[in-house]
């Protein structure tokens, strides 16, 4: 007969660990904006409305905060509900915090 090998014994804090990994996100990570870039576009997911629009700005209202990408030949494909497809070749994004009070009060 074989001798047995000895099985390691999990330890309680692995089990709790493994718990959290599996457990229910917190609530707010839903409510977070989503941006996934798909063969030459972005979309965009929590998007409450757009604030500017122009070929080289697109300025957009993300909840918490405002988003803005910056470009060339940027234009909206398609807005459906919260969800926005943006095409053209962007330069550089900035994000800025909703509720922020800028230098010159506005």
């Amino acid at each position: 007969m074989k001798p047995r090998k000895a099985k390691a014994k999990r330890t309680r804090k692995e089990a709790v660990s493994l718990r959290g990994m599996l457990a229910q996100p917190p609530s707010a990570f839903y409510r977070l904006p989503e941006f996934e870039l798909r063969g030459g576009y972005l979309v965009t997911e929590g998007c409450r409305r757009v604030l500017d629009f122009e070929p080289e700005k697109i300025c957009l209202d993300m909840g918490n905060f405002i988003v803005t990408f910056y470009g060339t030949e940027l234009r909206i494909e398609s807005l459906t509900g919260k969800r926005l497809i943006l095409a053209g070749r962007i330069a550089n994004i900035s994000f800025r915090n909703k509720w922020e009070v800028s230098e010159h009060g506005t």
